[in-house]
């Protein structure tokens, strides 16, 4: 199992119905995407991926699509690795992990 993550995208304004259909189904074609939904709220859609090496090489290579606004990446740990170390320590692993790609 690879590393897993919920990517919150906000699709620009000017994408149309029809477009916002298309960009759905390309994302669900994408071997990383585990699955892709659209939301109601502070994102447009919700995508839980797993990547074989970083999460990050995945959320830059769909954050760089035309069509995305912003993108928020929200890697998943484990319960004892999240319970064990404080939000800080988290926060400054994910960011190295982030440089040594």
């Amino acid at each position: 199992m690879g590393l897993r993550a919920y990517l919150m995208v906000t699709v620009h304004d000017d994408v149309e119905q029809q477009g916002f259909v298309q960009i759905l189904r390309e994302l669900e074609e994408m071997i990383e995407v585990d699955f892709v939904d659209p939301v109601v709220g502070s994102c447009d859609i919700v995508i839980m991926i797993e990547a074989p090496v970083t999460v990050q090489e995945v959320a830059n290579k769909i954050e760089k699509l035309p069509w995305v606004k912003t993108l928020e990446t929200l890697k998943i740990v484990s319960l004892f690795e999240r319970h064990s170390a404080s939000k800080k320590t988290l926060l400054a692993a994910m960011q190295h992990e982030g440089v040594r790609k």
